[in-house]
């Protein structure tokens, strides 16, 4: 069974210890809440080194036990099974692909603190991590609403290309477990370029499972479309994929799926043609 397909069990959550909020914590705390199941928690704390260079002489911070225990606290008032484990490393992504496999991880959240209004801010190492990550990774947007109530799919149901394919159906598994597991309502999008390659609607229904209003097909530039329907419809979360990269490639910024997550001012799911 997939770690798409089966229930979420077991979370990593990603702590950045320079910061005042952690929404990821507050959206693995709300998904253990929604699930049926009990959700474990795994606390990955660690620093990225690109921030810590970046920031110069400005960072003046110690994780101590009173940090740590006010961490926690939300987590043991809710009597949530967690873990936790603190890194200092110039691997970041390797340490946090480390601990996936040690911990058995079904989901990975991390927070995507802004620096300007409605554009993500996401490090190289980030980028790197949904490039290689074996399974989904949730980007928490900071005004991203705790309930879900609008699930936003987006593929490219018109595509051959085996890859696509599976990926899609990726998407369109995640599409309905959120959905199933929220009671939110299920829409897609399929932005295509060229007039001559405009998807089977009948069979896109039939495919997606979606009701006809909650399909959106339209011709232009999908960056520009999926996020025009996110606005639209006021979508709690957005589904996306990306082709995985290995080696040199998974450190090369620039493609679709970047470019979407700029555009987005909410929760971004992201699946790579890894995600098992």
């Amino acid at each position: 069974m997939s770690k798409i397909d089966k229930v979420i069990s077991n979370v990593l959550v990603v702590i950045e210890p320079a910061e005042d909020v952690q929404y990821a914590l507050q959206r693995a705390i709300k998904t253990h809440e929604m699930l049926e199941n009990d959700v474990n928690i795994h606390l990955f704390i660690s620093f990225e080194m690109d921030k810590l260079k970046s920031g110069g002489d400005n960072y003046d911070f110690s994780c101590d036990n009173s940090w740590f225990e006010s961490l926690v606290r939300p987590l043991i008032e809710k009597n949530i099974t967690y873990s936790a484990e603190v890194f200092w490393t110039e691997n970041w992504h390797r340490s946090i692909m480390a601990s996936v496999k040690s911990y058995n991880i079904d989901m990975i959240i991390m927070s995507d603190y802004t620096t300007e209004k409605n554009q993500n801010d996401l490090s190289a190492e980030k980028w790197t991590l949904l490039r290689v990550s074996e399974c989904p990774v949730l980007i928490v947007h900071p005004k991203a609403k705790l309930h879900r109530k609008t699930i936003l799919a987006a593929v490219n149901m018109q595509t051959d290309n085996p890859r696509y394919v599976e990926l899609n159906a990726k998407i369109l598994k995640m599409a309905r477990m959120m959905a199933s597991y929220y009671g939110a309502e299920k829409h897609i999008v399929n932005a295509y370029e060229d007039s001559l390659e405009f998807p089977d609607r009948a069979k896109l229904l039939h495919d997606t499972g979606a009701k006809q209003p909650n399909v959106h097909v339209q011709l232009g530039n999908p960056t520009a479309i999926i996020a025009t329907v996110a606005d639209d419809i006021d979508a709690d979360v957005v589904i996306i994929g990306t082709l995985s990269r290995r080696g040199i490639l998974a450190a090369m910024r620039g493609n679709k799926s970047e470019d979407i997550i700029h555009r987005l001012n909410r929760d971004v799911m992201v699946l790579n043609s890894l995600s098992s």
